[in-house]
C-alpha cells in the first residue's frame, strides 16, 4: 500500500510571511543553515504522519466535517525562543484557543489510528521555526546570540489550517480548509 508523508499547520498570511521569510534567509545566508525552508512558516498542529495515497480524500473531507465549526483564533508572535541545542524559533503567545484547537486535532488523527502528535510527549510548544535540522551547536549559539535580545512582533487571524505533504525533499501545502468565519 502506497503511503505520503503529510503534517498539519497554521500558516500565518502573507505579509508576515514574507517577514519571517527573510529571517530565514539572513540566517541562510549568514550561516548556511536551509532545514526551515523545506516548508512555508507555520505552526504545526500534528506532527508528521504517515497515511495511505488511497485515504487522503476521505481524511480531508472528515477534517473539513471536524472544523466545521471551529472560530478563527487571533495569534500573537512575540519575540524569539529555542529548543537547545538544534531550533531557534518564533515565539506564539500562550493561547487557550489554539491549544482546544490542537487538541480537538489530536483527537481526530486517533480515528485514523495516528497518534504523534506531540513530540516526545512534551506537549503542544506552538512557535513558527526559523533554523533547525542542519544547526549545528556552534552555529545554533551564534544565531541564538544574534536574536536572544531582539524583538520580533506580529499578530494574524488563523482562518485557515493547512494540510502539508512531502513531495520527497520539501513540503508542499496539498489543501487548505478556511475555518467558519461567521
Amino acid at each position: 500500500m502506497e503511503k505520503a508523508l503529510f503534517f498539519i499547520g497554521i500558516c500565518p498570511p502573507h505579509p508576515l510571511e514574507k517577514e519571517i521569510h527573510r529571517l530565514k534567509d539572513e540566517f541562510r545566508q549568514k550561516y548556511g543553515v536551509q532545514g526551515a525552508f523545506r516548508s512555508k512558516a507555520h505552526i504545526t498542529l500534528q506532527m508528521p504522519f504517515n497515511l495511505p495515497t488511497n485515504k487522503e480524500e476521505g481524511f480531508v473531507k472528515e477534517l473539513k466535517k471536524q472544523l466545521l465549526k471551529q472560530k478563527p483564533i487571533e495569534v500573537e508572535l512575540n519575540d524569539f525562543g529555542k529548543f537547545e541545542p538544534r531550533v531557534v524559533f518564533i515565539k506564539v503567545n500562550e493561547n487557550e484557543e489554539l491549544n482546544i484547537l490542537q487538541k480537538s486535532i489530536e483527537r481526530f488523527m486517533r480515528k485514523f489510528q495516528i497518534f504523534n502528535s506531540t513530540h516526545k510527549n512534551n506537549g503542544f510548544a506552538p512557535h513558527i521555526t526559523i533554523a533547525f535540522r542542519d544547526l549545528k551547536k556552534p552555529v545554533f549559539h551564534k544565531i541564538w546570540g544574534e536574536v536572544e535580545n531582539r524583538s520580533f512582533k506580529g499578530s494574524f487571524l488563523a482562518d485557515a489550517i493547512t494540510i502539508f505533504k512531502h513531495n520527497g525533499k520539501s513540503w508542499d501545502v496539498f489543501k487548505e480548509i478556511k475555518l467558519d468565519s461567521e
